[in-house]
């Protein structure tokens, strides 16, 4: 390994700069609940905006994109691609009505938007299976991408991997709150596009600028490759398996998703704005810098990672290997640290998140209604805890981050349809709901 003293003073001094953030926060954070997960629901609209693009992206987001390009082209990220979709109605429709709904969690809608007892049973049932879960899944794609990085970056091996990356993550998300999360989502996403950019340049300076990438790649692989496609190829007809998927990508996936109406992540982050101006304008700011900015710095490293290491098998680690062989020192300490701020925003926003879950909608709704402020927090301490064990034991049994997110998309299909129609027509019920969770759960 090439890490040198330099880059280490880096990373070290990244990770005491969040921790220092953390503990700046927690006294503020702990006053009360709404404090502890929304901010005092008195955020603007360019802080929330970013904290919902550094959040949505992670560690494991360049080595999924590299995987994706590297495996068959630029078109098979229409895969994520697809979601702008539903981004944008979110800008349109839902951003408003969401802040307008005075919610703390998109669950408590259930009981907002039905009635009896079915609507508190499946308020209850979503709060453990997001909390649980669905979000168990999503921080344990997040943690095996940090695993493979450090694995070739630091030479450290699974578990040494897991614990050590994460517990300064757990430690500002306990004392600090959805406070430390939005503040240091700020300085994270900022540090890490530096560090894609970063990656990006080298790499195509390696292979001799962005005028030789379409003909080395051809040279490679032939003048018919389609790595470098936006869309997919028609050489094999309309019916080929890349359109088709295409077609249900823009035709279902985003529609079908979990998190159609917005999902758990951005409906925190709309509410927390100071008004409804404000919920839409992090929105839009959202969509435009998460698909159309974001992803190209990875695109281009990909693309160059194909003439670079045209033998190796391993898409997903092809990311870190550039790290460890391109970058300079310093430069590359810069990259790591930039991979743990992308990966520490992630985990701490689904560890906020899934706590909340937790306490809103099942520990204070069905549990202990009546007690202080001071026990509620206490209790959202213990299952942060409580769900980080969860998720280093899935991490350790879980192989690849492709596959992680194909599941992951499989498990909450055939929901979305449903959170898109519980605003607009008044048939959707609690039952509405519960048989799609299950039926999506069993399918996948």
């Amino acid at each position: 390994m090439r890490i040198t003293w330099i880059d280490w003073i880096i990373i070290i001094a990244y990770m005491l700069m969040s921790l220092v953030l953390g503990l700046y926060f927690t006294k503020k954070a702990s006053s009360n609940t709404e404090e502890f997960f929304l901010s005092g629901r008195n955020l603007p609209w360019w802080l929330v905006g970013t904290s919902m693009v550094a959040t949505t992206f992670s560690s494991d987001t360049p080595l999924y994109v590299t995987g994706l390009v590297r495996s068959q082209g630029i078109y098979e990220n229409w895969q994520w691609w697809c979601f702008v979709i539903s981004g944008m109605l979110s800008v349109a429709v839902f951003a408003k009505l969401w802040k307008s709904a005075g919610v703390m969690t998109d669950v408590e809608l259930t009981e907002m938007r039905y009635s009896g007892r079915p609507a508190s049973i499946l308020r209850g049932f979503k709060a453990i299976y997001f909390s649980v879960f669905i979000h168990t899944i999503i921080k344990a794609q997040v943690i095996l991408a940090m695993v493979k990085i450090l694995d070739v970056t630091m030479g450290w091996n699974k578990w040494q991997a897991i614990f050590i990356s994460s517990g300064i993550t757990i430690a500002y998300s306990l004392m600090s709150g959805y406070w430390g999360v939005i503040v240091t989502d700020f300085l994270q996403f900022i540090i890490a596009m530096i560090g894609a950019v970063l990656i990006a340049y080298f790499a195509v300076d390696k292979v001799g600028g962005l005028n030789m990438l379409t003909s080395r790649i051809d040279s490679i692989y032939g003048s018919g490759q389609h790595y470098t496609d936006f869309f997919p190829p028609l050489d094999n007809g309309f019916f080929s398996l890349p359109v088709l998927m295409f077609i249900a990508y823009m035709g279902m996936s985003w529609w079908s998703k979990y998190s159609s109406d917005g999902g758990g992540v951005i409906v925190q982050r709309m509410v927390s704005c100071k008004d409804e101006k404000h919920a839409v304008g992090a929105t839009l700011y959202f969509n435009i810098a998460n698909y159309a900015l974001r992803s190209w710095p990875w695109i281009v490293a990909a693309v160059a990672s194909l003439i670079l290491y045209p033998a190796v098998t391993d898409h997903e680690s092809v990311y870190p290997m550039m790290v460890v062989d391109l970058l300079p020192e310093g430069v590359r300490g810069l990259m790591i640290a930039s991979f743990f701020a992308a990966f520490m925003s992630t985990l701490s926003t689904y560890l906020n998140l899934s706590s909340m879950y937790f306490i809103n909608d099942f520990y204070r709704r069905f549990v202990d209604r009546d007690n202080s402020e001071k026990h509620y927090i206490t209790v959202t301490r213990i299952s942060i805890l409580v769900f980080s064990l969860i998720t280093a034991v899935v991490t350790y049994y879980a192989t690849s981050i492709v596959e992680v997110f194909k599941f992951l998309i499989a498990f909450g299909s055939g929901t979305g349809l449903v959170y898109l129609m519980r605003w607009f027509w008044w048939r959707v019920n609690a039952w509405s709901e519960v048989s799609a969770m299950v039926a999506s759960t069993l399918i996948s």
